[in-house]
Formats: C-alpha cells, sequence, structure tokens
C-alpha cells in the first residue's frame, strides 16, 4: 500500500464520493479550517491501483510535535484491510506526530471518547418512501405546517443573510453552556464555498444546511415562538430533503444526538425518518 497527498479539489471530491464521506472529510472543511489558520494533509491510500480509503487530518505543530485530528475519518472503501490503511496512514506522517481518528468503523487502539449517536437521510428512496419513513406524529406536525400554508424560502447565502442565524447560535452555546462548531467556522465556509451552503427560511426559523458531493449535512438551525407553534421546522427540513435530492444529493447527515441531554432534538431527528448510525469512541493512530 502506499499513500499520496492529493492537490486538488476535484480528484479530491472524486474519492470522497465514493464513500459518501462526512463534511468534516471534505475539501471545503479542510479549506475552511485552513482560512482560520489550521494546515491540512489529505491522503488517498492506494492498494494495487485501487483505492482504498482516505483521510483528511486538520493539524498544528506545538514545540516541534505534529498534532493531527481526522474527524469522521479515515473512510475506509474496502473490508477486512483497515489495520493495513491505518498502518499506511501512520507512515506518512512525521515520526514527531499524535493523531487522533474517529472513523465509522471501530479500530482497534485506547478509546479517548465515548461512542456517538448520529442519524441520516436515504435520500436515494423515492419521494414517497421518504414521507412514509416519518414518525406518524412528524407527519402530522408536517401537516399542519402545509394546511397553515406555511411559506418556504431559500435564501442566497450571503454573511448578512446568515448573521441572524449564527448570532442565535452563538447565544444558545453561551446560553447552554455546550460546544459545537463555531460561527466564526460556518463564516469561513461561506468564503470558499459559498455555492455549497442552502439556507431555508420559514417564519421565524431557519435551516442551514451544507452540500458537499453527492451528501450534504444539515449545520444550525434556529426557530422562535411562531415557527414553533406552526411546525415550521418540520416544514423547512421536507423541503430541504426534496431540493437536496432534485440536486443528487443521495444522503442527508443530520449530525449527532443525544437523548439525555437533548431529547426533543434527538426525537425531532429521529421522527423525520433517520436511521441511527453508532460511531465508535475516538482513538489514537
Amino acid at each position: 500500500m502506499k499513500a499520496d497527498i492529493v492537490t486538488t479539489p476535484k480528484e479530491w471530491d472524486r474519492l470522497c464520493d465514493l464513500s459518501q464521506a462526512p463534511l468534516s472529510q471534505r475539501w471545503l472543511y479542510g479549506a475552511a479550517a485552513k482560512r482560520l489558520g489550521r494546515n491540512v494533509r489529505r491522503l488517498a491510500i492506494y492498494d494495487d491501483g485501487i483505492c482504498v480509503g482516505t483521510v483528511q487530518m486538520i493539524n498544528r505543530t506545538i514545540t516541534g510535535v505534529e498534532f493531527n485530528l481526522a474527524t469522521r475519518g479515515p473512510c475506509f472503501l474496502t473490508e477486512g484491510n483497515h489495520g493495513l490503511v491505518l498502518k499506511c496512514i501512520k507512515r506518512a506522517l512525521p515520526a514527531l506526530s499524535l493523531t487522533i481518528l474517529t472513523p465509522a468503523q471501530k479500530i482497534r487502539g485506547f478509546p479517548l471518547s465515548r461512542a456517538v449517536t448520529l442519524c441520516d437521510i436515504d435520500l436515494a428512496l423515492p419521494t414517497d418512501i421518504l414521507r412514509q419513513n416519518m414518525h406518524v406524529k412528524w407527519r402530522n406536525g408536517l401537516k399542519k405546517a402545509e394546511k397553515a400554508r406555511t411559506k418556504v424560502a431559500q435564501i442566497t447565502t450571503m454573511p448578512a443573510a446568515l448573521m441572524p442565524l449564527l448570532q442565535a447560535e452563538k447565544k444558545r452555546q453561551s446560553t447552554a453552556k455546550y460546544h459545537a462548531i463555531p460561527p466564526e467556522f460556518t463564516l469561513a465556509l461561506q468564503e470558499v464555498a459559498p455555492k455549497s451552503l442552502r439556507l431555508f427560511t420559514a417564519t421565524d426559523a431557519q435551516m442551514l444546511f451544507i452540500t458537499h458531493g453527492n451528501s450534504a449535512t444539515y449545520h444550525i438551525g434556529h426557530t422562535g415562538p411562531e415557527g414553533r407553534a406552526h411546525n415550521a421546522h418540520n416544514l423547512i427540513l421536507w423541503h430541504a430533503m426534496q431540493a437536496l435530492k432534485n440536486e443528487g444529493i443521495t444522503r442527508l447527515d443530520l449530525g449527532t444526538i443525544d437523548q439525555g441531554r437533548a431529547p426533543d432534538l434527538a426525537r425531532f431527528k429521529l421522527r423525520s425518518g433517520a436511521r441511527r448510525v453508532q460511531i465508535p469512541p475516538a482513538s489514537l493512530l
């Protein structure tokens, strides 16, 4: 096996589409991190000319030691050779380096965190099946919004359009005392890949999605009293699912859920028809 450095967005996106790689393993994520002062390394692992894995690592060097983080990576393209892929990645890194991996598949190594659960929606399914997969209470909320003739609009994602949503997110993070992707990173994403953002709004509710190749990710959202009363997020998500599907997106990542700390959000995501995906703990390479 050998590890090749990938230097072009087109080739990286092509390889990432093979595994429907998550946002954190996509080119635009690394480009945004680079805009904020981090370094990025992208490796494609080949075995007899066939790509068997990819990994994007955000890194920084402190006192001569390189610290790498591969969030939701590496992405394996074949089964049965994960250990060899990891050894190949390690050989491609500096001798003085510390690397943390969080791939979708469990790997050998000392766990550094707890396992997490995320959920996603298979947009390759027919539209009528997507609607049937919704929990009856979630679908009834959607029907309520539709009967109220609530209108969903897609807004061009200029920084000024994003600011109300980002300010609400920053306030929520401060009030609830939880850590998530900072608003500054969202602005960096907008700078490096403005055509990848999809902002939908209805009444006083908004939801922001990021497209990346053949998949997309729900990024952040907010709703006020009117939006909650009219189930605006049900309508926005359903509208976004159809719009993304029409763009050729086949997988929508709704992000992590925590039924203990945020039961309402977890219930909303799961009842939309999403499936659970278990992500193993982070491990040292």
